[in-house]
């Protein structure tokens, strides 16, 4: 493998990992380094979608093991929680996952909430969308980077042979 692909992949996969809890800062680094959109959507949309997979089958196994031994009856408070949170919690939680709450952590509520996998993962697929496209969107029109120094993070001489 040469240092460029070598390089290449380095770069993808650190956004990869940075996109799994939240989706903001794996495309600003790939609008710096003059990514393609579909290059960053595949080195992001694609690794967070895998971590709320991920968050979606951990959360039976996770709850399994601090079940009580006695059923638990059914409340009037959480009536009302349910209640609200089909009408504002799961839309407004699905916005903000991918910057705030971190996206495993939104599948794992929804899935012990018994929310509709369609719809958790529909509602995730499109804000990790708009996130992402927002962030490249800020970094590569609006020239952002001017402002931050990304080139104080990322070494030298990645960047140059990235740019070669």
């Amino acid at each position: 493998m040469n240092l460029a692909l070598e390089s290449y992949l380095a770069i993808g996969l650190s956004m990869a990992l940075l996109s799994l809890w939240k989706t903001y800062s794996g495309p600003a680094i790939a609008a710096f380094l003059s990514y393609s959109y579909p290059e960053m959507l595949m080195f992001n949309l694609v690794p967070a979608l895998i971590a709320a997979y991920a968050g979606w089958k951990i959360a039976p196994v996770y709850s399994s093991f601090f079940r009580k031994r006695q059923q638990v009856v059914f409340k009037p408070k959480l009536r009302k929680f349910m209640k609200r949170w089909n009408q504002y919690g799961q839309l407004s939680m699905a916005i903000l996952a991918p910057v705030l709450v971190g996206i495993p952590s939104y599948t794992f509520v929804s899935k012990r909430l018994n929310q509709s996998a369609f719809k958790t993962f529909g509602m995730l697929a499109l804000s990790i969308l708009s996130w992402s496209s927002l962030a490249y969107g800020c970094f590569a029109l609006l020239d952002v980077d001017q402002y931050i120094a990304i080139e104080n993070i990322i070494p030298a001489s990645v960047i140059e042979q990235i740019q070669q």
